[in-house]
């Protein structure tokens, strides 16, 4: 074609787009640590199946139509990288290929089948994108400008390389190639535009057209491709759209090990952290890496906000506006991040004093004027999250909402001191008496009197401690479930035992409300007592507790295997150590607790036992599983009075009474108080009965 104006587009194309995404790469270094570099075979399945599978797009019943359409037009772009090395080494020299995908081998001619194929369906799928924009417009969606024209340059993109092949097939089949272009025309596969029909179908668009029409086109649209594929390229890193280039590395890095990123366990001895106001996040800089990634990467396809109960019922956390504002934020002091790590390498590496002296000082200097919450964040906003984790659930390219929320909390109770002041009395509560409700600790065991319990005090030889947890033993309702459990392992013959006065919050509460003070004061004395009695094995109904046990003690020295008591009862079920009857009459439901399923993955357990032993039918809420709906107790909302906005448990009530069932049965005391709730608020409370699944179950077993 042209090497000169080849070489000149794609020196200066890609040294600008190099030069941006230096930028970019160089941000994201001077943000915090963390590791994300271990398990790289489990790594890959993920980035395989989740972003090149399109797995979280396609895998939604809800909205497989536009992730079909999504999918397809990403699949289209990795198809035709081949083909943009190619006319990129056309431009160079004619009739340039790739190793194996030349017109001397059968890969050659699959892939322009292939190619050709995806360009048509990709062109189908943006028509199919503009209707859904301009004439659906889902309410989740954001149309603007750079929507619609990214559509319009992969529309272009397509139209080009199809006109240009169609020209090309004119040229050499109506007119005998007048200019020799090359084409595969193998002996043995025949002529390549037998594989290639929707190229040789917009052929007849230009084949009307004189041979030199054609080759004008044909270099037009050459050259139109080249041209608008390095602008796309270079647009790319200024909009959502930067995620067509993270979001393979973002989902490659996300947390493995439990859902998300778990909260960084402070050190709460550390006088800088403190003059700093480095605990939590405060400012932007405070952010890591990979949370940095997270906002390059937001799509801003608004399934986050969809499916977060606290949007669904009108209080002003939007996710999408949230991870909008941060990334801003973030780029608006980008060269400020940059120089502060520079000046920290630099501290690191001195040994003068005074220098190292006035480097700090230096980078004080250079902090965010804003302060996040307050300024960046509304107050609001950050504490109508219920950590329910909804919104990961669903995003499609794994951002991890949850710890940064959680962190910002961290920062203003810690920091500021600026946390909801009606936490004051659950928190006292746990300080003084190691409950929330601030019962005396002493009462802790009075739920249990007369029901023939070994304390761990008496006798700590027994296979499993029962975690009550301080729902079920201080809540009058929990405390129904607590005993049911209880005739549950004494039916079973279970060794067990439970810790009694001992026993003290996990400290769930006070870590999701960002008090890592009160949560490391409660779990530290808790593993104490736990070691003491050499503790393995822990049953617990609260998933609250028991995402707490497994997943937060660990980070300080504290490793026991953890059940639900669902598992535990299925558990015992399947092995015939207790037997059920069919006879819970009426249609039935089940609510999925957020920290049952989403954040420990417990969905057919319950569902196993509640199958065994309903004689009605059994009805799956529009909204289960995976996408379960909160019943806004979680994150430290049991504690906080919503003000904004319908209530969160009223919405989920709703739900329930409009499946038309007889009994709805939960697996968590704060699910149950909360649907309890909206039952007597609906009026419902007679007609459809909320029990836990040990209640159930102790009422009909054989």
């Amino acid at each position: 074609m042209n090497p000169l104006l080849m070489f000149l587009l794609l020196t200066v194309g890609l040294t600008v787009f190099g030069r941006t995404m230096f930028h970019k790469i160089q941000l994201l270094r001077a943000l915090e640590p963390t590791d994300r570099a271990n398990h790289l075979k489990e790594r890959l399945m993920n980035m395989v199946v989740l972003a090149i599978g399109q797995k979280r797009l396609i895998g939604r019943s809800k909205e497989r139509g536009s992730g079909i359409i999504h999918a397809f037009i990403f699949w289209g772009f990795c198809v035709l990288l081949i083909r943009s090395l190619t006319l990129y080494g056309e431009g160079f020299q004619e009739g340039y290929s790739l190793p194996f995908f030349g017109g001397d081998h059968l890969i050659g001619y699959l892939y322009v089948a292939l190619k050709d194929i995806m360009e048509g369906i990709v062109l189908l799928m943006i028509i199919f994108a503009f209707f859904r924009r301009a004439v659906l417009k889902p309410e989740r969606l954001h149309n603007t400008f750079k929507a619609y024209l990214v559509l319009a340059m992969i529309g272009i993109l397509m139209v080009s390389d199809l006109l240009y092949d169609g020209a090309r097939y004119n040229i050499i089949q109506l007119f005998n190639n007048p200019g020799s272009i090359h084409y595969f025309n193998n002996p043995q596969y025949g002529s390549e535009f037998l594989w290639t029909p929707i190229s040789v179908g917009s052929a007849t668009l230009t084949s009307g057209f004189s041979a030199d029409t054609n080759i004008t086109i044909l270099t037009i649209m050459f050259w139109l491709h080249i041209s608008t594929q390095l602008l796309f390229l270079n647009l790319l890193p200024f909009g959502k759209h930067f995620h067509v280039i993270t979001a393979l590395p973002n989902v490659f890095l996300k947390s493995l090990d439990y859902p998300h990123e778990k909260p960084e366990l402070l050190d709460l001895e550390d006088e800088t952290a403190w003059a700093e106001e480095s605990l939590g996040i405060n400012h932007i800089h405070q952010l890591n890496w990979k949370q940095g990634l997270d906002l390059y990467t937001c799509t801003e396809c608004g399934r986050c906000k969809e499916v977060c109960p606290a949007y669904t019922t009108d209080k002003p956390l939007n996710l999408h506006d949230f991870n909008d504002k941060l990334k801003i934020e973030l780029l608006e002091n980008a060269d400020n991040i940059i120089k502060k790590a520079k000046l920290l390498a630099t501290i690191r590496q001195s040994e003068d004093t005074g220098q190292i002296e006035k480097n700090r000082e230096e980078r004080t200097a250079l902090n965010s004027e804003k302060k996040l919450i307050g300024e960046v964040i509304a107050e609001d906003t950050l504490w109508a999250c219920t950590t329910c984790r909804a919104c990961e659930e669903v995003c499609p390219v794994t951002i991890e909402h949850v710890p940064r929320i959680i962190a910002m909390r961290q920062g203003q109770t810690l920091m500021a001191e600026a946390y909801p002041k009606e936490l004051n009395t659950a928190m006292k509560g746990i300080e003084r008496n190691g409950n929330p409700w601030g019962i005396g600790y002493d009462k802790r065991a009075d739920w249990a009197v007369g029901l023939d319990i070994k304390m761990m005090a008496d006798d700590s030889n027994v296979d499993y401690l029962l975690w009550v947890g301080c729902a079920g033993s201080f809540d009058d309702r929990s405390k129904k479930v607590s005993k049911s459990l209880v005739g549950i392992l004494q039916k079973a013959g279970i060794s067990f035992a439970i810790l009694g006065v001992e026993e003290k919050c996990t400290g769930d509460f006070a870590r999701k409300v960002g008090n890592e003070m009160l949560f490391q004061m409660m779990a530290k004395e808790n593993i104490e007592t736990l070691n003491n009695y050499k503790v393995k094995k822990i049953i617990t109904a609260c998933p609250h507790c028991l995402n707490t046990l497994k997943h937060d003690y660990p980070q300080l020295g504290g490793n026991y295997e953890v059940i639900h008591h669902t598992e535990f009862i299925d558990q015992l079920v399947k092995a015939g150590k207790i037997k059920l009857k069919q006879s819970l009459a009426g249609a039935l439901t089940y609510h999925d607790p957020c920290y049952l399923g989403r954040y420990n993955n417990i969905y057919d357990e319950p569902r196993s036992i509640l199958q065994s032993v309903s004689n009605g039918v059994f009805k799956e809420l529009g909204r289960h599983g995976r996408e379960s709906f909160c019943c806004g107790a979680g994150g430290g909302r049991m504690w906080m009075e919503e003000t904004i906005g319908k209530r969160i448990y009223l919405e989920r009530s709703e739900e329930i009474v409009g499946l038309k069932i007889k009994n709805v049965a939960v697996g968590c005391p704060f699910c149950l108080t909360m649907i309890e709730d909206g039952m007597k608020e609906l009026g419902k409370e007679e007609q459809i009965k909320t029990m836990d699944i040990a209640e159930i179950v102790e009422k009909n077993m054989v």
